[in-house]
């Protein structure tokens, strides 16, 4: 089963996709631990990847595919995968579907956590005072939704257009709740 989840910044969505990988047996490909992953490893694609990261810049496509292929076999081996931070654009969307389907696979729902923005925005204001983080300004904040919404609409799109399940799922309230929203919009899914 493969599987992703969508969620803005501060959408609970590193909570829900926790619970789902142990609910349904899933291995967890987030993205942002790959990158992060390759940095630490000093390997040439980690330093270039640093190095992108640390000007602020997005990752471009192509190395994020890259990570992204060389961990997949690996991230099959189980029951699944839940990808999350990723695809974030139709491109990659569509590189993930090439890649699927070249091992006879595809994906077999999206989740996306609905969260509306003045909620967010108190949640990250929240927790850059909680962590001392200088980044989650208002202004930062407000920007990052931008570009999420410009570009996970995009990518919810064509997966509706691929006929794979979209769920979109009310991210407001305890994660236990959340996570009963989730659990009820994939109707039954389960890891056997």
């Amino acid at each position: 089963m493969i599987g992703i989840i969508f969620g803005p910044p501060g959408s609970g969505k590193g909570t829900q996709a926790a619970k789902l990988q142990e609910e349904l047996l899933l291995n967890h490909l987030s993205t942002g631990e790959l990158l992060r992953a390759e940095v630490a490893k000093g390997t040439p694609m980690g330093n270039e990847v640093g190095r992108i990261m640390a000007a602020g810049d997005l990752v471009p496509d192509s190395l994020i595919l890259d990570i992204v292929r060389s961990r997949l076999p690996e991230a099959e081996s189980g029951t699944g995968v839940l990808f999350d931070g990723f695809p974030r654009t139709v491109a990659q969307a569509v590189a993930l579907d090439e890649m699927l389907r070249a091992e006879g696979h595809g994906v077999g729902f999206v989740l996306a956590l609905d969260v509306p923005e003045a909620e967010l925005e108190d949640r990250l204001l929240r927790r850059a005072r909680l962590e001392g983080r200088s980044d989650d300004t208002r202004e930062a904040i407000a920007e990052r939704m931008r570009e999420y919404r410009k570009l996970t609409a995009a990518v919810l799109d064509h997966y509706r257009h691929e006929s794979a399940p979209v769920h979109e799922v009310d991210g407001v309230g305890e994660p236990a709740e959340v996570f009963e929203r989730i659990r009820k919009a994939l109707g039954g899914i389960s890891s056997d």
